[in-house]
């Protein structure tokens, strides 16, 4: 495990400290619960653009005037105030999408907030893995801890065995489909994470 795997692996294991999982209990993980915990506040806003999350923070009484061009559209926005922040997500993306993304800036929060700045804006292309400078690897470190936060191994290996029990095989096309939905998550997302975790039978 490299020293970034294990930096995210403690962080995400002194969140399930706060709030358990239960590896037995059928549903998605809870991520509300996390954002609770953390003092990050999670806003889903219609159209998540600089303006659009200027506007709001203004009338939540946080100075908003250095957010960048208000017609920036975002896929997911982090401002951090001290101990505490708010993480936006656009409400027109599914709901995989959403919780990913709400994830994903969790992860700037938790893993971030120190050298990131006041705030992070992040589009459909910062979202994606990149090149290998100081920027990119703070996107590669927020989309592991999403992955690891929604798809946690254990769970992801509990409903295998589940499968492989029940049939004598764990084809992971179906376990995709099946976990996908328990979990709430993106089937691409999920497929990645089991080739990661070599979890299923191809």
């Amino acid at each position: 495990m490299t020293l970034d795997a294990e930096r995210i692996a403690e962080a995400i294991a002194q969140l399930r400290r706060r709030i358990p999982f239960d590896v037995s209990r059928r549903g998605p993980v809870p991520l509300a619960g996390y954002f609770a915990e953390t003092a990050l506040d999670h806003v889903e806003l219609p159209n998540l653009t600089c303006g659009a999350v200027a506007e709001y923070l203004r009338r939540e009484g946080v100075s908003a005037d250095d957010l960048g061009d208000p017609n920036d559209v975002l896929a997911g926005f982090i401002v951090a105030a001290g101990r505490v922040g708010w993480a936006f997500v656009s409400a027109a993306d599914p709901l995989p999408r959403r919780r990913f993304t709400a994830a994903h800036e969790l992860g700037h929060f938790v893993l971030h907030r120190e050298t990131m700045g006041r705030f992070r804006a992040d589009t459909d292309a910062t979202l994606r893995e990149a090149d290998d400078d100081e920027t990119d690897r703070m996107e590669r470190e927020a989309n592991r801890f999403a992955a690891e936060l929604l798809m946690p191994e254990e769970i992801c290996r509990a409903r295998a065995a589940e499968l492989r029990e029940k049939h004598r095989c764990c084809p992971r096309g179906v376990l995709v489909y099946r976990l996908a939905s328990e979990l709430l998550v993106s089937r691409e997302a999920l497929r990645y994470r089991l080739r990661a975790l070599e979890v299923g039978d191809e």
